[in-house]
């Protein structure tokens, strides 16, 4: 009979406190390091991306910016700076972007360094490089390779959340439950990006306005819009972990999300900021080889154990941090009546 990490999850001993941060990334470090096939997810993806087929937009990039000095060839440019600012970056688009980069979902997928790298080249020969010839090439690209992230990604953190919850795998559960898991991460993305979208496109907008009279202020602008983004999104944070540890359907695992941010906000706070922190400066020593130096496996490597022990490591944090809130709620009930 199959259990469910829930189930164990009632057994754990009641903390009495909140979450140890240290302990938690001893834990996930330790629970990825006694199962280290786990790591080929993210190293699986980085290699396909580093030595595999390229799906470019190199063509049309090329013919939107040809457009583009068109357009305004016939009359005079409201800011040249901006403008030529925006050729050089779709130009480097153009040249480095990899359409296969969709395996790598958010919020949730399989973590990848060249995802960020984007490499053009490889210690092999040139990369066989296809070139997407219209829009809908493009759109079916995206559909695709989403569709598949997702998919790797419930698979992945389905068993990355029970070798830190249980300490084992139980291979029969984590199959029955990857289509349902894959489903609600595909849920958990579309609410995710509704919001950003309703914030960025406004936002987005104001920002396009003020590039074409003063850079600063667009620069500004961006931080603002990111800042206030985070905060808004930031109590969803354990939405994922409330999928794969309670079975929670997208709506209850962002209502316990919320509860549990909103009782241990600075410690959360704080424990994604070491997480952030040591991730950043891991992946800038995994990107020092060069993309055409077999060393790069290496990088490739080290950076697919970093970032699944950190995943791991939230699970440990999430497991404790649910009892302990669910201990002061209990506490709260047992005083409600007697006030």
């Amino acid at each position: 009979m199959v259990e469910s990490l829930d189930m164990n999850i009632q057994n754990e001993p009641i903390k009495t406190g909140l979450p140890n941060i240290i302990g938690s990334f001893r834990k996930g470090f330790d629970s990825i390091a006694n199962h280290l096939y786990i790591i080929l997810f993210p190293v699986i993806l980085d290699v396909f991306l580093w030595l595999g087929p390229h799906l470019k937009i190199t063509r049309l990039i090329e013919g939107l910016l040809s457009a583009w000095n068109e357009f305004y060839s016939s009359g005079s440019m409201p800011n040249e700076d901006a403008l030529r600012v925006g050729q050089m970056v779709w130009s480097t688009i153009g040249e480095r972007f990899n359409l296969f980069v969709f395996l790598r979902t958010y919020p949730v997928g399989v973590f990848s360094l060249m995802a960020g790298v984007q490499p053009v080249h490889s210690p092999l020969s040139e990369p066989w490089i296809i070139q997407a010839s219209s829009l809908g090439t493009v759109l079916l690209a995206w559909a695709t390779c989403s569709i598949l992230g997702i998919l790797a990604a419930s698979i992945y953190f389905s068993l990355v959340a029970q070798v830190s919850v249980n300490g084992w795998i139980d291979w029969v559960d984590s199959i029955k439950s990857w289509l349902r898991n894959g489903i609600h991460l595909f849920l958990l993305t579309v609410f995710w990006f509704t919001i950003i979208a309703m914030v960025a496109l406004p936002c987005s907008c104001l920002i396009s306005f003020l590039t074409f009279g003063n850079l600063a202020a667009a620069q500004l602008g961006i931080l603002v819009m990111m800042g206030f983004l985070i905060w808004l999104l930031f109590p969803l944070i354990f939405s994922p972990h409330g999928i794969f540890v309670h079975r929670a359907d997208v709506w209850n695992a962002i209502k316990q999300s919320i509860q549990l941010t909103r009782f241990t906000f600075l410690q959360t706070l704080l424990f994604f900021v070491v997480i952030f922190v040591v991730g950043e400066a891991f992946d800038v020593i995994w990107r020092l080889p060069k993309e055409t130096s077999w060393m790069m496996l290496i990088g490739i490597a080290g950076h697919g154990f970093i970032t699944s022990a950190l995943l791991a490591t939230t699970f440990v944090y999430y497991r404790d941090a649910k009892l302990w809130v669910e201990t002061v709620m209990q506490k709260l009930e047992t005083v409600s009546p007697s006030s």
